[in-house]
């Protein structure tokens, strides 16, 4: 049984809390909503999942624990109050009991509140994604780039992935985009992408004037033969955490017509990051909201 150490008070864009006992009763105010008396006179409370918006049960709040000091939540597969039953998000929740390999052409089926949570979530707040793209990759995304994410996830039918979240929304974006060229892309000086492409001797830099702390990457002289993409999106719980992973790659193409992979960076995609700057942004980009309404359609 896999146990949760976080919570939501609602399913779709609220922000995600760690899971004590001074958090729930704080974050609840013991709202009747957040508990119920079964037919076996027994009082349950209750909280949402972080990753599949599913109810959970809370274990532990009033009763000390014999296997653990602290209260945790699982899967409660009823109606509450505060959220629906869900067995098709339950099924590809990272806290369920189920396990699968999944690859990223891996698409459900039928279309839940939960999937059309996501799309909207990524069409309202894709400025917010951008955000978190660029702050972790040190690349800034310009409208073409923004424009290439936006049809090819909707192209893609991104959010009917097996493993596509609520909270991941900012990586899945950049991971059902094809590969683009890295010249021309625009870095961020000190940054991990930056201190790699300064060693070679194909890459040059050149002012942008338009951002501060950013400079463009051109060729050296030569033909920049260098893309870059994201891959290998995996997750595991361990010790009662989700750890979800996805990796930036830079490759080239040999004179076989095979892929060289030039560089690797693994990045940590954790449960709290995205909804929480949804539920408090510091500020907002309208012509990233308006792009993405204007490429993604309604559903």
């Amino acid at each position: 049984m896999m146990r949760m150490r976080r919570f939501k008070l609602h399913t779709g864009e609220y922000p995600v809390y760690e899971l004590t006992k001074e958090n729930y009763l704080t974050k609840t105010k013991k709202d009747k909503r957040y508990s119920a008396v079964g037919k076996d006179q027994c009082k349950r409370d209750f909280a949402v999942c972080p990753a599949c918006d599913n109810p959970i049960q809370i274990i532990g709040i009033y009763k000390k624990l014999e296997n653990t000091d602290k209260p945790y939540g699982r899967h409660y597969n009823h109606d509450t109050a505060i959220a629906k039953h869900n067995e098709q998000a339950y099924q590809f929740c990272p806290y369920a009991s189920n396990h699968y390999d999944v690859t990223r052409d891996m698409k459900k089926e039928k279309m839940t509140d939960y999937e059309r949570d996501i799309y909207r979530s990524t069409r309202n707040n894709f400025d917010l994604a951008v955000a978190i793209l660029e702050s972790d990759l040190g690349i800034l995304v310009t409208k073409n780039m923004a424009e290439h994410m936006l049809k090819e996830y909707v192209a893609s039918k991104a959010h009917m992935y097996y493993w596509a979240t609520l909270y991941n929304i900012p990586w899945m974006l950049l991971y059902f985009s094809t590969s683009r060229p890295c010249y021309g892309l625009i870095v961020k000086k000190e940054s991990s992408l930056y201190q790699y492409l300064i060693k070679r001797k194909d890459v040059r830099f050149t002012p942008y004037s338009f951002r501060k702390g950013y400079v463009r990457v051109e060729n050296n002289g030569y033909f920049l033969n260098l893309k870059y993409t994201l891959l290998d999106h995996k997750r595991r719980v361990v010790n009662d955490e989700v750890v979800e992973e996805i990796w930036l790659e830079l490759y080239s193409v040999n004179s076989k017509g095979e892929f060289d992979t030039e560089y690797r960076q693994k990045f940590v995609i954790n449960e709290y990051r995205f909804p929480n700057l949804v539920a408090a942004p510091k500020y907002r980009r309208q012509w990233l909201i308006d792009l993405a309404k204007n490429i993604m359609p309604e559903i």
